[in-house]
């Protein structure tokens, strides 16, 4: 009897239990056929015919023989009680013809193995036929046969196999039954607990080798792989089967290690996954599938990966608590020596992140492990993990940085920093605190200003700050700033710079000795990105404590002249080094102060707790009133002090605007008087004054009063001598002020008890002339000097003249004043319409106005500061029309703004401007400050911008055309950018501007251009007669052709002089010696 008559006779039985063959007489009547087709009890000879015997004699192979003896064997496990199950017969049956199928098919490969040892005729003949297809393997199988086979394995497994199984290997079969909608009766086949072992393992000693078969076992380790993985883990782990019987526990465990290298190692992972999820509170199978995922997969190479693309492949992807799930499952495996796991896991996992072409979810996975991992042993993980991915970042600090650092991708190791700490996982202390090591050189990333990986580095620092107390996390910005340093931080090492690479990524830049580093530069943008970051915290407590902190690393003192002791050994190098550093920290901090003071963002809530801050306040102010003799310094301390005067005034003006302030909040910021009045004693900047004047009236009255803009040295002296018109305010520390009450922008608030008198110097009206005029509520009000009266006068015309001249200083003191008050406003386009209207009142030579031009020359100067564009270019504006009152501090301040400040395109194009009206305003005075204009005209056309460029050749070509003949050498060096733009130049605005800054020389020169451009004008002349005709522009070869008319007329005028047909006679005077 051949395989294919097995196949057949399989057939039926193979039905069973899918739609129409789930009753028990069926399974009788398919028993029963296939037993006549094996001649059953050939022993009975008498119940047998003769077509019994046919077959007997036709069963040469012995096939029948050998599958009644293997049922006789399986059906001999069972005591006889329980034989009437006709489930247990037929599914004994299955697996002894499966057993003949197997031998049978291995048979055949054996004798075609034999068959090939063919001799050399044989293989020539072979060659013949080299055109023909190999005939099939013996051993292979149809699809149909497969399928029949699979199926008829399925009857064994859902019948005798489960009967045997105890309650938690046969969860998942009876799960997969269910699924598959297998039914054969009305109930679960149960084995007796006696006769289990012997059964199962008898009927696994035969289906284990028929699943590893190449084409026999192929569906059933498709389909039942499952099933027999759980009976083949009960006869090895089950702890009755270990203790009863350890024989066969070990060789089937011989068996289950062949049978995991013949599977798929994905496959039999999710299966093991599977198991050990559904038997989860599980005595024994639970923790041999977790035992076996760990020391057969994990542990081993690549055991990492295999085991999170199975744990995806049984779940969602896209499911996060899944996927969470997956990674406790590796993170969190019991193992006995930590080291040994770690560092197995470690390389595996740090090979997967810095893997190019990663899955999403499979990297989402890993960063999850890591995260964990951390939770076990934060100095293993960063032992074994992340000291490998942040290694590119952590040699950047290391000694010998410059060599570490060559061939490292630091683009890259930020890009999965961040994914590793910020993108997945969620926060966790310990996670971040991985960070320390390379925080240093992240804020170095952070603070460049054009890479793409500034914001990932800034918020891989913000996540490991949110994860800090305040008192901590002030500490580490303070490291961040190297305003200190720490151990666990170390600082980039100062051998090397950060850069932006050709990608927008950054790249590290060894500096050489000749190639000194800008390190103000670095430090500004170091204290942007600080402040950015504290933005981004929203802690109030924390910027209250930075301001803290920051103020005690703040001692202007640190360049007075000090005796150094002689015991002392300190060169004059190392003691100019100490000068340079204090300085820096000085400057780093002061910078980081005022960009705090500037923000809206982090300064809103900073006075929320009036308690803490005004102790802030008054560190602050100490510090600012300590005794500077550097004059670099000195200004430093007055822009610290501006700015902290202009934080509470503008908090308590905004707040009393908003009515928001209680009597609490008043008596809080009572206590800061003693600090003000510690300012007016040490400070003497007028502006500076003139701030704290405003900010003790606004204290001391409740924000009612507001102080009038006047010099420092008038209120003074009207706080000692008070006349009778003016009012006393005395506050409850004796401290006494000359205020004015205002009602609104423009009318004074009265009470019964007080004139309606402005007390106030007027320069029209004579000192000597006093007088008393009665004042009634339907006489005009004037504002007179308390100490100077107007005298009548019978002479009516000069007394109409007096009164319109007093109107109009009266209206324009009044503009002043107003703009003064609104200088004072916390909103900012108020602020910016003061500035405004101060440089009108300049521009008109407003007499009140220019009394108090030294003061306005300061708080121009101060607006300077403000990153909004509206206040620094009406502050510019404002200087632009004191130039010629101020020229030696004005022109210096303007050039050296345009030359080296840190603005925008507009800003500085607009500021081109106001250099070019400010030469104008300096007129004949010009010559004498040519150096600073045409050096920072020089420095623009420098500059990156093409805009920018344009401008400073513009302003430069009006500078040249005031100049001329004061032009001088400098014509060459000019003649050679404007050369040299014009060749080179791409932008065509800039080349524009470049012919038409000759133009305007030509011009300004007139006909003493041959005197000054004699050794240039042939090559000029040459430049633009190839400019006209080469230049693709139509705007540039006009300007070309201008300018060569211009040197036409010259040199017009110069051969061909207008002749002078005058004849001077001389009558009196002795003419001239004509020898």
């Amino acid at each position: 009897m051949s395989y294919q008559d097995l196949f057949q006779g399989l057939n039926d039985l193979s039905k069973l239990g899918s739609k129409g063959w789930t009753s028990l007489e069926n399974v009788t009547a398919v028993v029963t056929t296939l037993k006549r087709f094996l001649c059953w009890h050939l022993e009975d000879k008498e119940t047998q015919g003769d077509d019994v015997a046919a077959v007997v004699l036709a069963d040469s192979t012995g096939a029948r023989t050998r599958i009644c003896a293997s049922l006789n064997q399986l059906l001999s496990c069972v005591d006889t009680v329980s034989r009437p199950d006709v489930r247990l017969e037929c599914g004994c049956l299955a697996v002894a013809v499966l057993q003949e199928i197997y031998h049978q098919l291995q048979m055949a490969s054996s004798k075609s193995l034999y068959s090939a040892e063919q001799t050399e005729e044989e293989i020539g003949k072979k060659k013949q036929r080299e055109n023909q297809a190999p005939p099939p393997s013996p051993s292979l199988i149809s699809v149909q046969q497969t399928k029949v086979a699979e199926d008829a394995s399925r009857v064994a497994m859902y019948t005798t196999v489960l009967g045997c199984l105890d309650a938690e290997a046969s969860i998942y079969v009876k799960m997969t039954l269910a699924k598959s909608k297998f039914l054969l009766g009305t109930d679960l086949m149960v084995v007796p607990h006696n006769f289990r072992h012997k059964l199962l393992a008898s009927i696994m000693k035969i289906l284990l080798p028929l699943i590893q078969h190449e084409s026999l076992g192929i569906g059933v380790r498709r389909s039942l792989f499952p099933e027999i993985l759980s009976a083949t883990l009960e006869l090895c782990f089950s702890p009755m089967e270990v203790k009863t019987f350890p024989e066969d526990a070990a060789f089937f465990r011989e068996q289950l290690e062949v049978l995991m290298n013949k599977v798929d190692t994905t496959l039999t992972l999710q299966h093991l996954l599977l198991l050990q999820g559904i038997v989860q509170g599980g005595v024994w199978l639970g923790k041999v599938c977790r035992s076996l995922v760990v020391r057969r997969f994990l542990m081993k190479a690549g055991g990492v990966s295999a085991v999170v693309v199975a744990g995806l492949t049984i779940c969602d992807k896209q499911d996060w608590r899944r996927c969470e799930a997956v990674a406790t499952l590796i993170a969190q495996a019991k193992f006995k020596d930590m080291d040994l796991f770690f560092s197995t896991l470690g390389p595996q996992l740090s090979e997967l992140i810095n893997k190019d072409n990663l899955q999403p979810e499979v990297f989402r996975v890993i960063t999850l492990i890591v995260a964990q991992m951390v939770q076990r042993s934060a100095t293993l993980t960063a032992l074994h993990v992340t000291n490998t991915l942040m290694q590119p970042l952590k040699n950047t600090t290391q000694p010998d940085a410059p060599s570490l650092c060559a061939n490292f991708n630091l683009t890259m190791c930020v890009g999965r920093i961040h994914k590793l700490f910020v993108e997945i996982p969620p926060p966790s202390s310990a996670l971040t605190n991985l960070l320390r090591p390379v925080l240093n050189p992240l804020m170095m990333i952070a603070a460049l200003a054009t890479t793409r990986l500034r914001t990932l580095a800034r918020q891989i620092i913000i996540r490991y700050l949110s994860q800090l107390s305040p008192e901590d996390v002030v500490e580490t910005l303070l490291v961040l700033s190297s305003l200190t340093t720490c151990v666990q931080s170390p600082p980039v090492n100062s051998a090397l710079r950060f850069s932006v690479d050709d990608d927008g990524g950054v790249k590290m830049d060894v500096i050489v000795e000749s190639h000194k580093r800008n390190v103000l530069e670095e430090d500004e943008n170091l204290s942007i990105c600080l402040i950015s970051i504290l933005e981004q915290l929203k802690n109030y407590r924390v910027v209250l404590l930075f301001y803290e902190r920051l103020a005690l690393y703040i001692d202007f003192t640190s360049l007075n002249e000090k005796e150094i002791p002689s015991t002392m050994l300190i060169t004059d190098e190392e003691v100019e080094a100490n000068q340079v550093e204090a300085m820096r920290s000085i400057v780093l901090c002061c910078s980081l102060l005022t960009q705090l003071s500037e923000n809206d963002q982090v300064t809103s809530d900073l006075f929320t707790d009036l308690s803490a801050a005004v102790p802030v306040v008054h560190t602050l102010i100490r510090v600012g009133c300590q005794k500077c003799e550097d004059e670099q310094l000195h200004k430093i301390q007055v822009s610290l002090i501006m700015n902290v005067i202009m934080l509470v005034s503008c908090y308590v003006s905004d707040r009393t605007l908003r009515k928001k302030m209680a009597s609490e909040d008043w008596n809080g910021l009572k206590s800061l008087l003693p600090s003000l009045t510690e300012i007016v004693q040490n400070i003497s900047d007028e502006t500076v004054l003139l701030f704290v004047e405003q900010l003790k009236n606004l204290v001391l009255t409740h924000g009612v009063v507001n102080s009038q803009p006047e010099t420092v040295a008038s209120t003074k002296k009207a706080n000692k001598n008070t006349s009778s018109g003016s009012v006393d305010v005395k506050n409850h520390d004796g401290v006494n002020s000359t205020p004015q009450y205002m009602k609104g922008n423009k009318q004074y608030m009265k009470t019964e008890e007080e004139p309606d008198v402005d007390t106030q110097t007027d320069g029209v009206v004579k000192s000597g002339l006093q007088a008393k005029e009665s004042k009634t509520s339907a006489s005009i009000k004037m504002e007179v000097d308390s100490n100077n009266k107007i005298e009548e006068n019978s002479n009516a015309p000069v007394r109409k003249a007096e009164k319109k001249k007093l109107t109009n200083e009266k209206q324009s003191s009044f503009s002043y004043k107003q703009a003064m008050e609104d200088l004072f406003s916390p909103l900012l386009p108020i602020r910016g319409h003061a500035l405004l209207d101060l440089g009108k009142l300049i521009g008109k030579r407003d007499e009140e106005t220019m009394t108090h031009k030294e003061h306005l020359l300061s708080i121009f100067q101060h607006n300077l500061k403000e990153e909004d564009s509206y206040l620094y270019l009406m502050a510019v504006e404002g200087l632009a029309v004191l130039c010629d009152a101020f020229p030696d501090k004005v022109v210096e301040i303007l050039c050296q703004e345009f030359s080296v400040g840190n603005r925008s395109v507009e800003d500085r194009t607009k500021l081109a401007e106001a250099l070019t009206r400010a030469t104008r305003r300096l007129g004949p005075l010009l010559p004498h400050y040519k150096n600073h204009f045409i050096n920072a005209f020089l420095t623009g056309v420098r500059d990156k911008e093409a805009i920018v460029r344009a401008a400073s050749l513009s302003g430069l070509g009006d500078v040249c055309k005031v100049l001329r003949l004061s032009l001088g050498p400098i014509v060459h060096e000019v003649f050679g950018v404007l050369y040299d733009v014009v060749k080179n130049e791409d932008a065509v605005e800039v080349r524009r501007a470049a012919v038409l800054v000759v133009t305007l020389l030509l011009q300004g020169l007139g006909h003493d251009a041959f005197t000054v451009l004699q050794e240039v004008i042939r090559d000029l002349y040459r430049v633009l007669r190839l400019i006209h005709a080469t230049d693709p522009d139509d705007v540039v070869r006009l300007h070309a052709q201008l300018a060569m008319g211009e040197i036409d007329t010259i040199t017009r005028q110069f051969l061909l002089p207008k002749l002078n047909l005058t004849k001077r006679i001389y009558v009196t005077d002795v003419p001239p010696n004509s020898f």
